[in-house]
């Protein structure tokens, strides 16, 4: 399985993963504040509950002493009673109607059936007291009719109040269970995620630094003359099918060699010949100057690798979609041209892109680059950076390389200056910085090799007049401007060039020119 779709599944799984804890947070959310609520509704009604009764028993009282002392006052008490009870009744039926209580509300239909039917006994005795006088309200007293419908009404609510705590107790219960849950679940995600940024850090260094470590190992025996040393294919498809690749490159190379000496032709001049026209060598050069695809709308970018002898550099860039709305960009400059500084190189940008298809920042990109190789006696230039196609944010870290150039229409160019040292056999700290390629913005990414390129004056081309051609050619097309960039560099100097030459230029187009693009590629 390639490297690419070890990454997406990896990626996939992380953040099915992560979609499933947060579902699980957010209803444990649901169902805390759910349960609180029933809880406080529970607390609420049963006080609701206890203020019934004594509204009942305010009526009660004042019914019984109209019937005994039959003074008006008394009436008075009955009737502030009766109100307390009519509204008491209607605020817990609005409150019970709305949430689980449901057992409740059928014992408050009770307590109001019980209450009615009092009610009605008691304006039935109060009547007899205004009309037939003392005696016959104590004759329908002492049938105790008025005590037993009471009695009734007591006991109904007194099993109203008893469910309603019996439930703000289970709503209190279920309350803490939730959330101490959503604790637990809380202490979970940073756990969570500390165990997969492990996995993803085990995984590429399985599938992509150790076996690149491998044939580093290997290449160097064969650099220092051990020929017979086999370069190893282990790891992703795509990282053991390059080390396959260079290893029939080592056995080319020993055949050559070995035809050579038998026909007495010069070692160098074979082994030169070797690497400059077999067709691995040609295969590795196009590793190193990556294939462009295709970018979201509004976006395009153009990228020239130019050798300085042969066929192979000590340059190599990328310039693709780490993800659906992030573009990756990475240019690095070996010390050196050549296939050994070609193989480094190419090794380099493979750690970098794993890096950042991770999600790893650009400045730890570099960190784990400086970590991870051993560059002995040798050193290297980066510039890496991810950009948000979306917003057009991007961060990006250089490493010693030459300043990026941020250009936008009437504005001054903008230097991306390092933001950490060289990577090399010393130790080193890269950070990352932030930036925004607005709409009509270009950013321009080069290796040393074009600002320090000669002309028959021996004066260098310069970073001064590359910002002054990009910052004059609209923004439509990043190959058109590229192209010109490059046609004068070469008009500049004629000759050879003395190192590599890298260009990567990345334009995000304005609005306004998106139809003119559109006509352009018809």
């Amino acid at each position: 399985m390639s490297l690419r779709r070890r990454l997406a599944l990896l990626a996939g799984g992380y953040l099915l993963l992560l979609c499933i804890v947060g579902g699980a947070a957010t209803a444990l959310g649901i169902s805390r504040s759910d349960h609180e609520k029933v809880e406080t509704i529970a607390l609420v009604n049963a006080e609701r509950a206890i203020q019934l009764k004594s509204a009942y028993t305010d009526m009660e009282t004042g019914q019984r002493g109209y019937l005994l002392g039959g003074t008006t006052p008394f009436l008075e008490t009955y009737r502030n009673g009766e109100a307390s009870v009519e509204r008491l009744q209607t605020a817990l039926a609005a409150d019970l109607r709305t949430t689980a209580l449901g057992t409740a509300l059928a014992q408050l239909k009770a307590v109001k059936q019980a209450g009615d039917a009092w009610r009605a006994q008691a304006a039935a005795e109060i009547a007899v007291r205004r009309r037939d006088g003392q005696r016959a309200a104590e004759a329908l007293i002492a049938t105790e009719i008025g005590k037993q419908r009471f009695d009734a009404i007591r006991l109904a609510v007194d099993r109203l109040s008893a469910n309603l705590e019996s439930q703000r107790k289970r709503a209190t219960e279920q309350r803490r269970n939730r959330a101490h849950e959503l604790t637990w679940l809380v202490v979970a995600i940073p756990a969570f995620g500390l165990v997969m940024t492990l996995l993803a850090g085990i995984l590429v260094n399985r599938w992509v630094v150790h076996p690149l470590r491998a044939m580093d190992e290997a290449v160097s025996k064969v650099r220092n003359g051990d020929l017979s040393a086999h370069v190893p294919s282990s790891g992703a498809y795509d990282v053991a099918r390059f080390g396959a690749n260079v290893d029939r490159m080592r056995a080319t190379i020993v055949e050559k060699l070995d035809l050579a000496a038998s026909a007495e032709l010069n070692a160098h001049r074979a082994r030169e010949a070797i690497e400059q026209s077999a067709s691995l060598v040609l295969q590795l050069r196009s590793e190193l100057a990556s294939e462009l695809g295709t970018f979201p709308d509004g976006w395009t970018a153009a990228a020239e690798l130019v050798p300085a002898e042969g066929y192979v550099a000590g340059d190599c860039y990328d310039v693709t979609l780490v993800s659906p709305h992030q573009l990756g960009i990475i240019v690095v400059d070996i010390a050196g041209h050549g296939a050994v500084q070609a193989i480094a190189a190419l090794k380099c940008k493979e750690i970098l892109r794993a890096a950042l298809r991770v999600a790893m920042p650009p400045g730890d990109a570099l960190q784990l680059l400086a970590d991870q190789v051993d560059f002995e006696s040798s050193f290297v230039t980066a510039f890496v950076a991810l950009v948000d196609t979306r917003t057009g944010l991007c961060g990006y870290a250089n490493g010693g390389h030459p300043p990026a150039l941020l250009s936008h229409d009437g504005q001054p160019i903008l230097e991306l200056l390092p933001t950490g040292p060289l990577i090399g056999p010393f130790p080193g700290s890269w950070r990352t910085e932030q930036f925004e390629i607005r709409a009509g913005g270009k950013l321009v990414v080069y290796t040393d090799g074009l600002s320090e390129a000669r002309d028959a004056t021996r004066a260098f081309y310069g970073t001064e007049r590359l910002a002054k051609i990009v910052a004059t050619l609209p923004c439509q097309e990043a190959e058109s401007v590229l192209k010109s960039c490059l046609e004068d560099l070469a008009a500049f100097t004629p000759h050879r060039f003395a190192d590599d030459v890298t260009m990567v230029l990345v334009c995000r187009i304005c609005e306004d020119d998106h139809g003119a693009v559109d006509a352009l590629t018809a």
